[in-house]
């Protein structure tokens, strides 16, 4: 899509949905910053094609990590161009069980974070008139009423994307989230082994509700992110993108 010079930073990057997309954009042409609370190195490593590729660790539910990645970042490139809030947890949680360090650890890291990212590096976009910032949101918003905690968050990072499409929608910025459904991560099934149906199972009984009869990969949300950061999409704001095999058929 033609995004070189552009640098691009990327949370939760060291492995499934957020390495796709650190691969879509190194392949796109683009610096590629790979930010993760495990050492990204390796995933780094494994990058080809693009320009400069970097790895940070971070853990971005500190707000003193994340101002120490944005200052490497402005240092080092001058500005970011693409920001991608890509890291989340997902413990299990429920009304009888829920604890609120538990709770807020969670919106710390799935929403407070995205927050602190877009106030780090939107000056530089708003500068360059040029920015996009893409969220990771969820389908489980409108396909699931369980899961406490990681729902909330996510609808509130629908909401967040929205509100700050708003407010920087003049200044050449475009904000929008990808909601992707189950997705063959490690992250889903290390949580998979630990209780429950098998893999297997959950696999398929969700793409027999999907219209298109297969798992989701990584890679699937990767292309849809190459086309959302790409000038291609630059009319295109305020948009939660479901990229779930058609699993969810109606807007959220």
């Amino acid at each position: 899509m033609g995004l070189d010079g552009k640098t691009a930073v990327v949370t939760g990057a060291a492995r499934g949905i957020g390495y796709a997309y650190c691969r879509r954009l190194a392949a796109d042409g683009a610096h590629v910053v790979a930010v993760d609370i495990d050492d990204p190195a390796d995933a780094v490593a494994e990058l080809t094609g693009g320009g400069d590729k970097l790895g940070l660790v971070c853990d971005i539910s500190k707000p003193s990590q994340v101002d120490a990645v944005a200052e490497t970042v402005l240092d080092r490139y001058g500005r970011c161009d693409i920001l991608v809030n890509n890291a989340g947890i997902f413990p299990f949680t429920d009304l009888d069980h829920v604890t609120m360090e538990l709770w807020r650890k969670v919106q710390a890291v799935n929403v407070e974070a995205t927050l602190l990212f877009a106030k780090a590096f939107a000056p530089g976009m708003r500068a360059a008139g040029w920015g996009r910032i893409v969220n990771t949101g969820s389908g489980i918003t409108v396909t699931q009423n369980r899961d406490l905690a990681y729902l909330t968050s996510k609808g509130t990072v629908h909401a967040l994307t929205r509100a700050l499409a708003n407010e920087l929608g003049g200044s050449g910025i475009t904000v929008n989230a990808i909601a992707p459904g189950l997705v063959a991560t490690e992250g889903f099934l290390g949580r998979v082994r630990t209780s429950g149906p098998s893999a297997d199972e959950v696999f398929a009984r969700v793409t027999a509700m999907q219209t298109i009869k297969r798992r989701s990969v990584p890679a699937d949300l990767g292309n849809a992110l190459g086309f959302l950061v790409s000038d291609d999409a630059d009319f295109i704001t305020g948009q939660i993108l479901h990229v779930d095999g058609g699993m969810t058929r109606t807007g959220a």
